[in-house]
């Protein structure tokens, strides 16, 4: 293969992998977006803070099947191709997130209608928990060792590019329907468009070869006949340190990321419009800061990167979301939103790459999904609902910025304690 062809070929790679995620992870993010719509349509309740914190439960039902979706992905990942897995997961995303957007609600059919919302949502979180680890490997076993933290850090910006496009929908429907309308009905297109946008993604990635590291490993070493009992008993230690590395990085996440627009509209009392337009901005600060993390990463390697964005988070998260609940200009929030992604970025740029360079090939998948998505279990699936209830005990909307900033002193420890440079290590 010629020098060209090998550029096309990576090149192609990495769009493949990236715009998988990309269509991933728009159609899982709008049903975080969209949370207050689904609380009315789904969970009716005299509160409407009780509504919004079980649809935010059932939110969180999607992350309890990650962790299967790491076990059985993961397991195949391993055993024939992270290409195919990919393409599979993409697609059972894309028809979950339909199936959403022509559910009948509870005034039509009752609580059958929260049962088959919760029912679809796993299997929403079957198809995440596989498609995360096969992506990270498949870009990472495609890069350079000079350049891998770089090239891994686009599967994290496909998958903030998807919550992006989730963003914009609800800007654009926000902006064009009344909240009348848009809580009754308006809410749905974005779910049945999310098909189109997964099949997209779903011809990306089989126009692509597997990754040459597999196939080599495939040629010269047997196949591990069971690569799940194979971590678990040689690979506890990464385990674990991924587990603990996921605690702050899954809840810093999901609240700067997708929680920031609810949080600003229902609890700092602004216009929905303005809670999205402050999440688009997080977002798009945020993919601009993961590329530069990579960059980073690679020339000083990954510790340094993770130990300055994880004590940045856990020092400057409360004096910032501080100064947000009292900000009188949009400049103001915007500056600090600004500020929190960017040094989020920095640690989500080399974490995600050190993470999978704790496990070898023909565990790869395996080992870095499986605890990935206990982690995303524990942590990502309750954070929406138990901040929300948080917020309805206390009263305080601080307590945001503290649940945040300690969960991100447990990752900062992790790396101080466990985690092992791994910049040179083979891959």
């Amino acid at each position: 293969m010629s020098t060209g062809e090998k550029k096309k070929t990576f090149l192609g790679a990495v769009i493949a992998g990236s715009a998988g995620n990309i269509m991933e992870w728009f159609d899982y993010s709008l049903y975080a977006y969209f949370a207050s719509a689904i609380s009315i349509n789904f969970f009716p309740a005299d509160d409407p803070l009780v509504s919004l914190i079980l649809a935010f439960v059932v939110f969180g039902a999607g992350f309890v099947a990650r962790p299967l979706g790491g076990f059985i992905f993961g397991h195949y990942a391993d055993k024939i191709g992270r290409k195919h897995i990919l393409g599979l997961t993409v697609m059972l995303m894309g028809g979950s997130t339909f199936i959403m957007g022509i559910l009948p609600t509870y005034a039509q059919i009752g609580i059958a209608a929260p049962i088959i919302l919760t029912a679809v949502r796993l299997l929403q979180g079957l198809a995440a928990g596989g498609e995360w680890g096969s992506c990270v490997s498949f870009l990472g076993e495609y890069a350079k060792p000079d350049n891998r933290a770089y090239i891994v850090s686009f599967g994290q910006v496909g998958a903030a590019f998807g919550l992006l496009m989730g963003v914009v929908f609800g800007m654009f429907l926000s902006s064009v329907m009344s909240a009348a309308v848009l809580n009754a009905w308006g809410w749905r297109i974005a779910f049945v468009v999310g098909i189109l946008v997964a099949w997209f993604g779903y011809y990306i990635t089989k126009k692509i070869d597997e990754t040459p590291v597999f196939q080599e490993q495939q040629k010269s070493d047997a196949p591990k006949e069971t690569p799940l009992f194979e971590i678990f008993r040689n690979y506890k230690k990464p385990m674990i340190t991924v587990f603990l590395l996921m605690c702050g990085g899954n809840i810093t996440y999901w609240l700067i990321m997708t929680f920031m627009a609810t949080y600003i509209s229902r609890f700092l009392k602004l216009s929905l419009t303005t809670g999205f337009s402050l999440t688009a901005l997080t977002i798009i600060v945020y993919m601009i800061g993961l590329p530069v993390g990579g960059r980073l990463a690679d020339k000083y390697g990954r510790k340094p990167l993770m130990l300055t964005g994880s004590a940045g988070i856990a020092v400057l998260g409360y004096p910032l979301f501080k100064v947000l609940a009292q900000a009188n200009s949009y400049f103001e929030m915007a500056s600090i939103v600004c500020v929190l992604a960017f040094v989020f970025a920095l640690f989500q740029g080399s974490n995600t790459v050190a993470m999978s360079e704790l496990f070898p090939t023909a565990v790869r998948v395996s080992g870095f999904s499986v605890p990935y998505q206990l982690s995303s279990a524990v942590f990502a699936g309750t954070v929406m609902a138990a901040v929300t209830w948080l917020l309805k005990v206390t009263g305080d909307v601080m307590v945001v910025p503290v649940y945040m900033c300690l969960s991100m002193v447990v990752t900062l420890l992790t790396v101080i304690i466990l985690y092992p440079e791994t910049k040179d290590k083979p891959f």
